[in-house]
Parts: C-alpha cells; sequence; structure tokens
C-alpha cells in the first residue's frame, strides 16, 4: 500500500513522538519537516527541514500535521495554514490507541499511544491526546484542547475549546470545563471550571483568571 506525502510543522520533542507513530502507521509517509528560520540544510529525524515562508507560498495542495504543544501556537498554525489554502490536515491515531467505534475525531487532532476513548465521544479540530490519556463516553472536547500524558476525563463532560488537562489529572463525571481553562497537573476536579480559569489541587479550586490568550506550556 503507498503511502501519502506529509509535512510535519514543528521540529520540537512533540514532532518527535507524531513523527514516530506516523511511521508506524502504514497511511502516510513523512516527507519534511517545516519550521521558521531553518539553517540551511537542516535535518531532523533524518529528513530535510523547509523555511516555513518558503513552504507557505507554494505548497498549499498538500498535506499538513501541526506538531506543536502549546495550545495559541496550534490554533494559530492553523489559521494561518488555512488563509495560506491549505485543507488537508490529517488526524493521527497512534496504533496502541484504543478508540471505540463510532468516535469523532477532527482533522489535526492526534491520539499519542496508550489512550483510550470511549463510546460516544467527540474530539474537535486540532486536539491532542496525550500519552495514556482516557476519555471517558459521551465526552466533547473542543478544538484545540489538550489532555496531557495521564489524564482521565469521566463520562458526559464538556471540555471547552483550547482547554488544557495537566499530567495526571482527573476530571469528575458530568463536568463542564469552560474554554481556554487549565486544570493543573495531578488535580481532581469535582465543580464545573469557567473560560480562562486556573484550577488546581485535591480537590481542585479556582486559583485564579488567566489572562486571555495566554499559554500553558
Amino acid at each position: 500500500m503507498s503511502r501519502a506525502p506529509v509535512h510535519i510543522v514543528g521540529c520540537g520533542g512533540h514532532a518527535k513522538v507524531i513523527a514516530a507513530m506516523v511511521e508506524a502507521g502504514n497511511r502516510l509517509d513523512i516527507v519534511s519537516f517545516i519550521d521558521r528560520n531553518p539553517a540551511d540544510g537542516a535535518s531532523f529525524l533524518g529528513k530535510p527541514v523547509c523555511d516555513e515562508r518558503t513552504f507557505l507560498d507554494g505548497r498549499c495542495g498538500e498535506a499538513v500535521i501541526i506538531a506543536l504543544g502549546e495550545g495559541v501556537r496550534r490554533r494559530d498554525a492553523a489559521a494561518c495554514y488555512k488563509v495560506a489554502g491549505f485543507s488537508d490536515f490529517p488526524a493521527v491515531v497512534a496504533p496502541s490507541a484504543e478508540v471505540a467505534d463510532g468516535v469523532v475525531i477532527g482533522e489535526g487532532s492526534v491520539l499519542m499511544p496508550g489512550v483510550i476513548v470511549n463510546p460516544g465521544a467527540e474530539i474537535g479540530a486540532f486536539c491532542i491526546l496525550n500519552t495514556g490519556a482516557i476519555l471517558e463516553h459521551d465526552c466533547v472536547l473542543g478544538d484545540y484542547a489538550a489532555l496531557a500524558p495521564g489524564a482521565t476525563v469521566g463520562g458526559d463532560c464538556r471540555i471547552g475549546a483550547g482547554a488544557y488537562i495537566g499530567i495526571g489529572a482527573a476530571v469528575s463525571h458530568g463536568r463542564t470545563i469552560g474554554s481556554n481553562a487549565v486544570i493543573g497537573g495531578g488535580s481532581f476536579l469535582a465543580a464545573d471550571a469557567g473560560a480562562e480559569e486556573l484550577w488546581g489541587g485535591v480537590p481542585a479550586i479556582l486559583i485564579r483568571k488567566r489572562a486571555p490568550g495566554a499559554t500553558v506550556l
């Protein structure tokens, strides 16, 4: 079976993991990585690194994976590539991820090794479900949201766009988390969290409001 060519935006640790997932599958073949202002002749994982400005100027028919771990950067990059005319953003699911039949996965989202997604869940565009994360039944994960390694979200939760659930955090059944909210690593959230709020602790409490557009990583 021939593999479709794809380019990966980013040359960091997140890109390494996504590249390994792509290589382990049988659908895609990495042609190059894309970065801002790479050195002449630069390479990453044995593949050439293209200058982003040059790439955006003339490659809009080609498939792209945005491998940026920070949600704000991922959102901005997706918007930039779409304005430039790109429209093919394949989702990538690790072979070891367990995804129930009928689960909806939006464009550009990545599901890392060991992820479990149970029936009725919906995953938006450009989301990250990192290593070992669990998204239980009937949850809705908004665009650009991310579950860090080992995060667990109970059934029937609603996670807003750009929200971030930290490493090892747990969210109780039926909770609503607003857009761009952050649940700190190791926390247990048993209440609803509003937009642009930072929660942490066991049980989690509201720590403070976040500045609009603030980064997490």
